[in-house]
């Protein structure tokens, strides 16, 4: 859901939020860039797609590193 200023409008970007936004949403946590701005994920997401932003492959693949090792443990503690 779209933020709403108190003048019952959708609330802008600022050129510093969007600077923040091309800067670090490569490299960040998305949930974590949301709380950062004060925007929710979808707003994140829907403006980095419009800018064409993308995460990084090193980024993606820590994700991809991470998720399987909590799999692992998952897995370990369901065979005892």
């Amino acid at each position: 859901m779209a933020k709403i200023s108190k003048t019952g409008r959708l609330k802008q970007w600022t050129k510093e939020e969007l600077s923040i936004l091309k800067k670090e949403y490569p490299k960040t946590d998305t949930k974590l860039l949301a709380k950062r701005l004060g925007r929710s994920l979808e707003a994140i997401r829907f403006k980095a797609k419009r800018f064409g932003l993308e995460k990084t492959r090193a980024y993606m693949e820590a994700l991809y590193i991470k998720a399987r090792k909590t799999g692992q443990k998952r897995a370990t503690k369901k065979k005892k």
